[in-house]
């Protein structure tokens, strides 16, 4: 299949050109420069349309981070890269989400959550991927060394790629038609000697009569950091961080007048010692990956090619915890006086006590994973000499994801209950438990999950006819769609008989249907203060085996007022179908960090809320008050078969300015706006809470469902369902600057992104400028600054990062202090196609800003860089 080149080529290499560079003039202007050359324009896809374009300006704004850009960092997995733009908000997963990320990495456009952006990898989907039943593609499936370049879409874009573009699309393109072999090798450990990281990839190309063959595999191994490891998340003595627990290695018991410990002398003695977990804690997790890619390009004829890719990746990681925490354990006092002879100090009048003791003897809790991913596309594409000429493809794409997790140092409670009433004097002397008793407790929980996509694709593109102003080109095309996901977990797991939470398989399946077309329609050309007026329109017809069907809409406008100014603009609708983990996952518990209202409440004060507390739970036995310690309640998170797709509209609106006085240099400035109704969303626990207690909402309080220990008083655990009640709002400003331009016998090259956060509010909550462990943060100010000069033999590359100052979600008048990240590289190119790089992250050793509402390390380490400062080499060799 032979198609003019020439131009691909310039255009490529304009997009990899830059450091996370906005889509200015600068590309269409190369564009131009290479068609005037050669005669030739060849049209090419850009993120966010299926229309081929000779030039890459489009109504929607699309960043692109390229692959110097990423051969200059130490980075080793997406996830960094796009943490560090500033569309990122929120709290993303990644290499430091210890508890509960289960060794994943995901992207969180915007912060509107990690199932609201779309990844593409060659401009089609990537399976979602994880543990199992998931909704978002871990990113760790991906390997950084096969990437040509990122391009980000960040505007909504279902009705060109269908369901989850609601906050935008990453698409991540592969490297081919490379010719020759490449081998890199990266290491890289903090100032602090922890955190090794290492890297090995090499890539293989040939090219051959009518086509060629990439090859590429990677090899990372990541170091782990442990919380204690840091002085800032240390919890020793002198440690300024909340790593604290009332359940602790020796036991206690609870007989209505407070919280009891063993003294060491067969007696128990009011509790005044608590449980250090920072030390057993990972602040920074560990994992090993393995990743092959692919890709295949054979023409069979002038005007048929065949084409393929292949994708495996291996992820091997871990996390660990404190020891596990058994708790809310009853115990019939006159049992234990059968089966051990014990006799407490309680008396005669108790006849129950609770019990609860953290499992240190046994070792801290391990989290293990071991997941494979695979990922096939296979199709034909060619050119009709139809009328005008018309490009088609047919493709069909099959991904499967497989893993298997371990959660080690777990206790059976039925064991536990049972070995306390036969070894009661063992259990309640303090002293560490003997080995029988732990290996007849003590269990290793194994689960296994996956997800599985196939597609079946056709697509058609080119021009339909001439106006006045020039070719009405067009995309159209249909999609069949089939997923499936699935998570098993142990038996002990499923029967609620684990020191962990109860949690009920998962299975479910969905298929979908979609066409859609796409227009992009002249109306001006080569007028005064109208050079080009572009109208963009698409629609996408949708129906879903789960819900039914529906359509969505773009609507966009490009309007060159001169060689030096653009004004664009787009508006659209977007959705997200429900997942299969939201549709058909069965009932899981959390531990979530919530305030009880009732705690500190006294029965006897007469108050609304002590009636209310009353008559919701407490028993007879409960103390006269009591006090929540731990800051953690058990909530069974279920789902809803019935629920419906999140609706969106989203609008863009922005300026590109290329002024011909000042050569090199550009400036872009959007202003965005998304606003998400029928919204998927877990009710939020705390203003439920609120409201059951506080206002003495009786539907609240049904919905709630809350079980309370009659002995105690504490919430043991209520439901928190997912619902179709939700909403967000949110709205900014996107600036780029960007300037390339020659001293001193050097290319130098500047790009200053800005984005100021304007409002974040989400179910009536605003986020705007907060910080929270549970949702992350949403500063007002976000910039990173990119610097490089490259003369022959060498470049220098700088990156400053700035996170805006933000409060603190949970104490408003704590003022959360800016972040700023310096980051510097040198590299040195020497014959032979050796190029060496050294390099210093966190040049500054910035920490982690502190904030006191999230009592885990007092920081949100998925907002803050935790490793702090980080020293790398690299070298490539390529023949």
């Amino acid at each position: 299949m032979k198609y003019p080149s020439s131009i691909a080529r310039a255009v490529k290499f304009a997009l990899a050109a830059g450091s996370v560079a906005s889509i200015t003039a600068v590309a269409p202007a190369v564009a131009q420069d290479a068609a005037a050359a050669t005669g030739k324009v060849e049209r090419i896809n850009v993120t966010g349309s299926r229309i081929k374009r000779s030039d890459m300006e489009t109504a929607s704004p699309v960043n692109v981070i390229g692959a110097d850009q990423i051969a200059a960092g130490s980075y080793t997995s997406v996830e960094q890269i796009l943490q560090e733009t500033t569309a990122s908000a929120g709290a993303a997963t990644g290499a430091a989400t210890n508890n509960g990320g289960r060794g994943a990495a995901r992207v969180d456009l915007r912060g509107m959550g990690e199932a609201r952006t779309l990844v593409l990898v060659n401009g089609r989907r990537m399976v979602v991927s994880g543990t199992g039943a998931d909704a978002s593609v871990d990113l760790n499936t991906i390997p950084v060394s096969i990437i040509e370049r990122i391009e980000v879409l960040k505007d909504g874009a279902s009705a060109v790629y269908g369901s989850d573009a609601i906050a935008g699309v990453v698409n991540i393109i592969t490297k081919r038609d490379f010719e020759g072999f490449q081998l890199d090798a990266q290491a890289g450990i903090s100032d602090k000697g922890d955190g090794e990281t290492y890297e090995i990839s090499a890539l293989w190309g040939t090219n051959f009569d009518r086509g060629n063959l990439t090859v590429g595999a990677s090899y990372v191994n990541r170091g782990d950091v442990f919380q204690d490891d840091r002085f800032w998340s240390n919890c020793g003595p002198n440690g300024n961080c909340g790593g604290w627990s009332s359940t602790i290695g020796s036991g206690v018991i609870d007989w209505g007048s407070g919280a009891m410990t063993p003294d060491g002398n067969g007696d128990w003695k009011a509790q005044d010692e608590f449980y250090n977990y920072v030390p057993d804690s990972y602040l920074s997790t560990p994992q090993e990956r393995f990743g092959f890619n692919a890709n295949f390009n054979y023409e069979l004829s002038d005007n048929v090619g065949f084409f393929a890719e292949g994708l495996y990746s291996r992820r091997d990681s871990s996390q660990q915890l404190a020891a596990a925490p058994v708790t809310g354990l009853f115990l019939d006092t006159a049992e234990l006086e059968r089966r051990s002879g014990y006799v407490g100090p309680w008396g005669n009048d108790v006849d129950t006590v609770v019990y609860k003791r953290r499992m240190t003897d046994a070792g801290p809790r391990g989290y293990e994973q071991t997941v494979d991913t695979y990922r096939v596309v296979a199709g034909f594409e060619g050119f009709l000499d139809i009328g005008r000429g018309l490009d088609w493809d047919i493709s069909y794409t099959f991904g499967r994801n497989e893993a298997e997790s371990w959660a080690n140092n777990l206790a059976i409670r039925n064991r536990v209950i049972d070995s306390i009433y036969d070894n009661a004097f063992d259990w309640f002397s303090g002293d560490p438990l003997s080995d029988a008793i732990l290996s007849d407790v003590m269990y290793n929980d194994k689960s296994d999950g996956g997800n599985e996509m196939q597609i079946i694709a056709a697509n058609l593109t080119g021009e339909l006819f001439d106006l006045p102003a020039g070719s009405v080109a067009f995309a159209a095309g249909a999609e069949h769609r089939k997923e499936k996901g699935w998570f098993n977990p142990d038996p002990v797991t499923q029967a609620g008989d684990s020191s962990q939470s109860q949690q009920d398989p998962t299975a479910g399946s969905y298929d979908t249907t979609a066409v859609y077309a796409e227009f992009s329609i002249p109306l001006v050309s080569g007028k005064r203060f109208a050079e080009e007026v572009t109208v963009e329109a698409a629609v996408r017809w949708f129906d879903y085996s789960t819900f039914g069907s529906d359509l969505t809409w773009k609507a966009g406008l490009t309007w060159r007022v001169s060689d030096e100014v653009m004004l664009r603009g787009v508006a659209s609708t977007a959705f997200r179908a429900p997942s299969i983990s939201e549709l058909y996952a069965g009932n899981v518990g959390s531990f979530d960090y919530l305030t009880d209202p009732c705690s500190g409440v006294s029965h006897s004060d007469g108050s609304v809320l002590a009636q209310q507390c009353a008559s919701i739970g407490w028993g007879d036995n409960t103390p006269v008050e009591y006090e929540q310690k731990d800051g953690q309640i058990e909530v069974i998170w279920n789902t809803d078969g019935d629920l419906q797709p999140e609706e969106a509209d989203t609008y863009t609106a922005g300026i590109v300015i290329s002024p011909a006085a000042l050569d090199g240099f550009s400036m872009t400035v959007d202003y965005w706006k998304f606003e998400v109704e029928n919204a998927i969303t877990r009710i939020d626990r705390q203003a439920y809470l609120n409201a059951c207690y506080f206002e003495g909402n009786g539907g609240a309080c049904d919905t709630l469902d809350i079980t309370r220990n009659q002995i105690t008083g504490e919430i043991m655990e209520f439901y928190a369902p997912l619902v179709n009640a939700g909403y967000q709002e949110t709205d900014g400003v996107d600036v780029n600057f960007q300037y390339n331009w020659v001293y001193g016998g050097h290319d130098w090259r500047l790009n200053w992104d800005i984005t100021r956060l304007l409002t974040f509010e989400e179910d009536g909550i605003d986020y705007t400028g907060t910080i929270s462990g549970m949702n992350g943060g949403y500063a007002e100010w976000r910039q990173n600054v990119h610097l490089s000069v490259r003369a022959d033999k060498w470049s220098f590359n700088y990156q400053m990062r700035h996170i805006g100052e933000m409060r603190d979600l949970g104490t408003p008048e704590f003022e959360v202090p800016s972040a700023f990240y310096h980051n510097v590289s040198y590299t040195r190119n020497f014959n032979r196609g050796v190029d060496w790089t050294i390099g210093i992250n966190n040049l500054l050793d910035e920490t982690p800003k502190y904030h006191p509402s999230y009592s885990d390390v007092y920081t949100t380490p998925e907002v803050y860089d935790v490793m702090g400062r980080y020293l790398f080499t690299k070298i490539s060799y390529r023949f």
